[in-house]
């Protein structure tokens, strides 16, 4: 049985430190998934822990018929879901982040060359490129590319929290990544 979803039973019977396990683990995963959905760093905080929120209450009812983190995924996919339909924020979610590696490496890049004003100036234009094209993409490959890239989900899991299959998840996926060529191809000198 997957460690996690033993934890949580080990809640369920009452293990307050089990439930803070949980937390820490998947508390900063979550607000990254929150973000990178919502694009809002206020509204992640605040859907992030609606989660938990829900976790904490839902323990009593908690089966383990899926591995905990698809479960807790798919909490926060439908909270992010309600509050975009709740039309708190734009009608399209924001993400805000270059995807995952890349960003890492250009982080390093900026602390160990020092760059000039130039390169500065040419690094974050290409970032807000970037962002712009994901955040264009349509809510429906954009969640898949972001479970997948960001948070490093397999097919099955990404299936299981979008309620459709694996080869839809790889065809939306694949969709995202073609149209996010398309999208770049300009800007690649």
């Amino acid at each position: 049985m997957d460690p996690d979803a033993q934890r949580m039973l080990q809640f369920q019977k009452g293990d307050q430190k089990a439930f803070e396990e949980l937390f820490e683990k998947y508390h900063r995963p979550i607000l990254n998934f929150c973000f990178r959905f919502l694009g809002n760093s206020h509204e992640a905080e605040d859907i992030a822990q609606d989660t938990f929120i829900q976790v904490y209450q839902a323990a009593p009812r908690y089966q383990p018929l899926t591995k905990f983190s698809t479960w807790l995924y798919t909490i926060a996919k439908n909270l992010c879901l309600n509050r975009l339909r709740e039309g708190r924020m734009e009608a399209m979610a924001k993400v805000n982040s270059l995807m995952g590696e890349e960003e890492s490496l250009l982080e390093e890049q900026i602390v160990s060359n020092n760059p000039g004003p130039d390169q500065q100036a040419e690094e974050k234009e290409i970032t807000e490129i970037v962002q712009k094209a994901i955040r264009d993409l349509p809510a429906a490959i954009r969640l898949p590319l972001i479970l997948r890239r960001y948070q490093e989900l397999s097919y099955e899991e990404i299936a299981q929290i979008l309620g459709c299959s694996v080869t839809a998840v790889k065809l939306r996926l694949h969709r995202a990544k073609r149209l996010l060529a398309q999208r770049l191809a300009p800007h690649i000198e």
